[in-house]
């Protein structure tokens, strides 16, 4: 290579809208330059890099394998940059403004509606907002700044934080066992009265597996509903039994609100396993009121989370 001293945060730029609009002369009118002075770019870049990065005709232009190469390579080097200045700068800022946080509906109100407050009065110039849905969001397109997602989240163009892995378990009332008696197995579950959701997919599906041991079926339920705190509060005015992740009945299980059935069971109402993560669209490096908004959480959660069901053998179901 001759020089990389001709290689501009500048350059690099132009070079990856060309390679994204694939026209040289639309590139030069948005970024208000000249097209022969666009084209200089190029060839100096090819002249630094000592191959050639794009093919041009009357129509269009197109990357090369190692214009690709380079694009990517300028994409990493460019957000590296803006992530440093971004850590950099706000080092003698402080929070504020407006950060917009989207969670689900019965997760926010549990667990992030009780904070806000807080969170709010530790940061007075961060104006919130909170949206709660159970719909999927495009932070990109919506304008999130963060988002609480329940998921596997294998590919996600989103970074983030994990909160903690979700676990599911089969609950009860003490009074309703005591009137209905205890399954002892899943297949025993058909002889119940159980309560399901039903959400835009369709109703959830239960799962139970114990070593190699694998069970599923659609419950037959004696109510459905696609509101989990409708459900959950017929499930605690002893109505049925219910399957649900930790984070809505954790703390009822720790209080003997409710009783945990077939514990020697892991059931899921998933085909995958489950996360609870915070999500940020952008580089790998939040803004400061992402970041400060996340640890605040994070740490309002604690680790194990403060809803993790803690088993005892000294909670027994009360008698009558």
């Amino acid at each position: 290579m001759k020089s990389l001293s001709q290689i501009s945060a500048r350059s690099m730029h132009l070079f990856l809208a060309i390679v994204r609009e694939g026209n040289l002369s639309e590139v030069a009118r948005n970024e208000g330059l000249a097209a022969s002075s666009l084209s200089r770019v190029v060839q100096q870049l090819e002249q630094a890099l000592e191959t050639q990065l794009l093919y041009r005709n009357t129509r269009a232009v197109t990357a090369t394998d190692a214009g690709h190469i380079y694009a990517e390579a300028f994409r990493v080097m460019l957000q590296q940059l803006a992530d440093a200045q971004t850590q950099v700068g706000e080092r003698r800022n402080e929070p504020g403004g407006r950060i917009r946080i989207n969670a689900p509906t019965s997760f926010g109100l549990r667990h992030i509606g009780p904070r806000i407050s807080e969170l709010s009065a530790r940061y007075p110039a961060l104006y919130i907002e909170l949206n709660l849905n159970d719909d999927y969001i495009d932070p990109f397109a919506d304008g999130t700044d963060l988002l609480l997602r329940i998921a596997s989240l294998k590919d996600s163009e989103l970074h983030g934080r994990l909160i903690a892995s979700q676990r599911c378990h089969l609950v009860a009332t003490p009074a309703y066992i005591r009137r209905h008696g205890r399954p002892e197995s899943p297949e025993a579950l058909h002889h119940h009265q159980l309560l399901a959701y039903r959400g835009k997919t369709g109703l959830q599906r239960w799962r139970f597996q114990q070593g190699d041991r694998q069970y599923q079926f659609f419950p037959q339920a004696k109510i459905v509903s696609d509101n989990a705190e409708l459900l959950l509060q017929a499930a605690r005015n002893d109505a049925g039994i219910l399957l649900y992740p930790d984070w809505q009945i954790g703390e009822m299980l720790n209080r003997g609100e409710l009783v945990d059935l077939l514990p020697e069971f892991s059931p899921t109402y998933s085909a995958e396993a489950q996360s609870l993560w915070l999500l940020y669209p952008g580089g790998k490096y939040p803004s400061l009121n992402t970041r400060v908004v996340i640890d605040f959480l994070l740490a309002s959660f604690g680790s194990p989370p403060y809803w993790r069901y803690l088993p005892s053998s000294s909670r027994n179901i009360p008698e009558g």
